[in-house]
Parts: structure tokens; C-alpha cells; sequence
């Protein structure tokens, strides 16, 4: 079977990676729902940053940069609500194709 072109499999991770970030955004909108954090909270800034590193990335290089920010987050983020009491799923985060 042919492998995907470097493009395609970029513009799939990054979709992937946004989604991800969605997914983290959205779990933090139910805790300020519930009042456990509120808009200004660090990760919640911090999580609105990557979704823009994402967005705008145009080469491997920049999205691998935000991938990894990312995951770093998502481990603080699940640690945080693991303390809270709630519980988080480790997300799957694309990786750059071997050449």
C-alpha cells in the first residue's frame, strides 16, 4: 500500500492535534461550569495558546512543538483532577511519519 503524502499526513495530525485540544477545552469548560476553575486559570490560557500554535501551524516542526506542549498539559490537567477527585483519558497525539 502507498504511504500518504508528507501534506496529507500533516494536515490529518494537525486536525488531530486540534481535536485533542477541543477535547481538553472541553473538559475544563465543564470544571468552570462547575466551579472548580475559572477562566483565568493558567491551563485554561495556556490550553487557548496551543489551539492557536495549532491552528497556524504550517510545517511539521511548529505542530511537533505544540504536540508536545500539549501533552505536557494534558498530564498537569489529568494530575489536577486526579487531586480533585475526577478521572481523564490519555488522548492518542499524532506523530511525525518516518521518511
Amino acid at each position: 500500500m502507498a504511504e500518504k503524502p508528507e501534506k496529507l499526513s500533516f494536515l490529518e495530525a494537525k486536525e488531530d492535534t486540534i481535536e485533542n485540544l477541543d477535547a481538553i477545552k472541553f473538559r475544563l469548560n465543564r470544571c468552570i461550569e462547575e466551579g472548580m476553575i475559572d477562566e483565568d486559570a493558567a491551563h485554561y490560557n495556556e490550553l487557548l495558546d496551543l489551539l492557536d500554535e495549532a491552528l497556524l501551524a504550517q510545517e511539521w516542526d511548529e505542530l511537533l512543538e505544540a504536540i508536545a506542549k500539549a501533552k505536557t498539559l494534558e498530564i498537569d490537567i489529568a494530575s489536577w483532577l486526579a487531586r480533585h477527585g475526577q478521572t481523564s483519558i490519555s488522548l492518542p497525539w499524532p506523530k511525525r511519519p518516518s521518511r
